[in-house]
């Protein structure tokens, strides 16, 4: 039978095998195949912002924005010209290097031709989009703020990760949107889509940790207020010396400061995941939750994050709707970190006592992490020797607790981990994953957990049978 006779079901999951090329190939077979794969092929709608000159953006939605379901936007910001007072020092705009790129500054934060600027607009709204549902963000400064030039001039440098050195009070967020071009145009895109969209599901990728003078007005409580999924991906990068950004009091502080900026506004919102980077970890010096927010979560994802005494406060009792937890490559604190402060100290013991105790409703917990942690010192060496195996790197008890760990199928090796304090780096606490595995707790609060889990599964099922 020819491809193209086949029913719609069928060559949809003949697509399905095809990675993307082959799927590209297949739809020129002809129309019919075409029309039938086109939907899959657009689901998504990626559009980079500032909006070139030259672009097709209104054919693309006007043969395809049907069939799109998440509206991807990629924002770039732009430091200040270097004519301009804060422009850096580095740069000679009439080298060839430079000059296409300060003779072509946006006219806006979406379109580099201010007539452009309301079909992006019109995207926010969803206008020629009738079945998209989620709104991606991915921001960043261009160049991941390595153009030379007006970032934000401080006692540490006006690029890369240095545009977040200090922490803000709304004065200074005032100010600097005053100053700076790139400031500026931030406050527009959140003023935009504060006020024009009516989106329930928001991604932003690349979250940057600074504020907006935008974030006090009512509209933007109303916009978080209306949500349903949010998803945070924060900023994380390094200066490209081994210093990461977290290591920088600005970006502590301002993701400190989540639960007034945006969890407390959150009031409708079901599903949420906050995910860290491997530059930019979140940790007790940064990682802030809040009680009696976010009373209709149903289900929470955290990745490369720590736990927190404020993440267990909030999860004891303020999620009363909550259903499922996932965590990816998350870790405790060991008691020997840097900055040290004892009220942060928590065991993976009494964070998953606290879920237990304060979620009545949970149906589902999920925990995964990249690699097995390591009980012993040489065992974290020997993943640079790959010719060693653990019975090179195990001492009688390791190797006992780590034969018990694995005939349970409930017990896992819980990770504690070391924050280095001058490179942000995170590292292994061998000596505190041995200690807490051999005292037992984290286990036993775990296994708990799942029975009472399993227990409520079992009696939901024979309630539908």
């Amino acid at each position: 039978m020819a491809l193209h006779k086949l029913p719609p079901e069928l060559v949809l999951g003949i697509s399905e095998q095809l990675d993307w090329d082959d799927r590209k190939s297949l739809s020129l077979v002809n129309s019919v195949v075409r029309n039938h794969l086109v939907p899959r092929f657009f689901k998504h709608l990626k559009v980079d912002c500032p909006l070139p000159q030259d672009n097709i953006l209104q054919t693309v939605v006007q043969k395809y924005g049907a069939h799109v379901s998440r509206l991807r936007l990629y924002v770039s910001f732009f430091p200040n010209p270097p004519d301009s007072e804060f422009g850096g020092t580095k740069i000679d705009p009439t080298h060839e290097k430079e000059k296409w790129y300060w003779n072509n500054y946006p006219a806006s934060v979406w379109a580099r031709d201010e007539a452009d600027a309301p079909a992006i607009k019109n995207l926010i709204q969803f206008k020629g989009l009738p079945n998209c549902s989620t709104l991606s963000l991915h921001t960043n400064g261009d160049s991941n703020f390595d153009i030379d030039g007006g970032w934000d001039i401080n006692d540490l440098g006006d690029l890369s990760i240095y545009f977040c050195s200090e922490p803000e009070d709304w004065d200074m967020v005032r100010r600097k949107e005053e100053l700076y071009a790139w400031r500026q145009a931030m406050r527009e895109m959140w003023h935009d889509i504060t006020s024009l969209s009516r989106v329930e599901h928001l991604e932003i990728l690349h979250f940057l940790p600074r504020k907006t003078s935008i974030w006090l007005e009512s509209e933007w409580s109303d916009f978080l207020g209306r949500l349903k999924g949010l998803t945070l991906v924060t900023y994380g990068q390094d200066n490209g010396a081994g210093w990461s950004v977290n290591t920088l009091d600005g970006f502590n502080d301002f993701f400190k400061e989540l639960p007034t900026l945006i969890f407390e506004h959150t009031k409708n919102l079901e599903h949420l995941k906050l995910s860290a980077q491997k530059y930019g970890h979140l940790g007790h010096r940064s990682l802030r939750f809040a009680p009696a927010t976010m009373s209709e979560l149903r289900t929470i994802h955290l990745e490369n994050v720590c736990i927190t005494a404020s993440l267990k406060e909030f999860l004891s009792g303020s999620t009363p709707k909550l259903e499922s937890i996932q965590m990816e490559n998350c870790s405790a604190l060991g008691i020997e970190h840097y900055f040290h402060e004892p009220e942060e100290d928590l065991t993976w013991a009494e964070f998953w006592e606290a879920v237990r105790e304060g979620n009545l409703a949970l149906l589902e917990v999920t925990y995964r992490y990249p690699e097995l942690p390591p009980l012993t010192e040489a065992e974290s060496m020997k993943r640079r020797k790959t010719r060693m195996t653990l019975a090179d790197t195990d001492d009688e008890t390791s190797a006992r607790l780590r034969k018990m760990v694995d005939e349970d199928g409930d017990s896992r090796i819980w990770p504690y981990v070391k924050i280095d304090g001058k490179y942000g780096d995170v590292w292994a606490d061998e000596e505190a994953n041995l200690e807490n595995l051999e005292a037992g707790d984290d286990n036993r609060e775990y296994k708990q957990l799942l029975d009472e889990i399993r227990q409520r599964r079992g009696v939901i099922e024979s309630s539908l049978s």
